[in-house]
């Protein structure tokens, strides 16, 4: 009797095991119009990628060339081009659930980032989880910048006038449930932005199964 309940056991562990999505099993079910240029085969070609294969790069449907980076269970890194980067990011929700977040940048003139959040059927999930709003240009540049001790407010003020318009760049890296988010600072010379960057500062919300938390 032992032996049959823990065959049982050892049963429903695998098939739990079995059950649990990967991202390139999102990968494989991406709707086109979350990357309208590479269709299901050359998607199917990404997901040869490999520990020894470090990186697959598919020709797109615009003539282009697309590379898979990185991709492990719950993480997937591609340059859909040159100028674009799309993280795939799956979170749990329970030890059967898991939400999907994609994190869109573009890297000229200067790097922006979008944040979507999917259920794993490709389904718009309207919440940010508690991250900070994006669109609200404002309050980011509150949340992304700070006065150092030594510098005045006047000086605070003048130097936060040069961040315009405020772009704003996330990154989740590899091995984490954190996503990190910094501003981009256009149309200034390098002397001004090495001047800027004193102000400038990043912050980070790592996921606790719910939503995200300052960290």
């Amino acid at each position: 009797m032992k032996t049959l309940a823990l065959l049982a056991a050892l049963l429903i562990s695998t098939t739990m095991a079995c059950a649990q999505t990967t991202v390139k099993d999102m990968l494989g079910t991406m709707p086109p119009e979350v990357i309208p240029y590479i269709n299901s085969d050359q998607r199917g070609e990404m997901n040869k990628f490999t520990i020894d294969n470090d990186t697959v790069v598919v020709k797109n449907t615009l003539n282009g060339t697309s590379t898979v980076t990185t991709i492990g269970d719950d993480f997937a890194r591609l340059d859909l081009n040159k100028n674009t980067r799309l993280i795939i990011k799956l979170l749990p929700v329970s030890d059967s659930t898991q939400i999907i977040c994609l994190v869109k940048s573009v890297r000229r003139p200067v790097p922006e980032s979008v944040v979507e959040f999917y259920d794993t059927n490709w389904k718009v999930i309207n919440n940010n989880f508690n991250l900070p709003d994006t669109r609200n240009a404002e309050a980011m540049l509150n949340e992304l910048t700070a006065r150092p001790d030594t510098m005045s407010q006047e000086r605070f003020e003048e130097l936060r006038k040069y961040i315009e318009p405020v772009v704003v760049r996330a990154n989740i890296p590899h091995g984490g449930n954190t996503i990190t988010f910094r501003l981009s600072v256009p149309f200034t010379t390098k002397e001004k932005f090495n001047e800027i960057k004193a102000i400038l500062k990043k912050k980070s919300f790592k996921w606790d199964g719910k939503s995200f938390k300052n960290c």
